[in-house]
């Protein structure tokens, strides 16, 4: 039968193993979990704050007549021309978004499948 004497050796190992441990810093997340979520578009965020209410997150809504914009034909320019100055139940946002801020958001609607 082993004495504690005997193991004394095994306990200090242990013992300077779980301090070394402790005492380490904390490893980083790998790159590649940063990497594999899928980044934000520019003006995704700006549709989800003031477009997505009626259009909806993906553009199909339609409430209050807003139009499906999956399925509009309208160009960058023509989008740009909208969000900026409204037409019938659609607010104009050119006091409320800079004009970079609506293109933005035009060319992000233009990304909705």
């Amino acid at each position: 039968m082993l004495s504690w004497h005997g193991l004394r050796p095994f306990f200090i190992f242990l013992s300077s193993l779980l301090v070394s441990a402790c005492s380490s810093s904390p490893t980083e997340a790998p790159a590649d979990a940063a990497a594999s979520a899928p980044a934000e578009l520019p003006g995704q965020a700006l549709f989800a704050t003031n477009c997505a209410v009626c259009h909806g997150p993906d553009g199909k809504r339609g409430l209050n007549g807003a139009h499906d914009l999956t399925k509009s034909n309208l160009n960058q320019m023509g989008r740009v021309y909208m969000v900026t100055n409204g037409l019938g139940n659609m607010p104009a946002f050119k006091g409320q978004l800079t004009p970079e801020q609506i293109e933005q958001v035009a060319a992000y609607s233009l990304t909705l499948k």
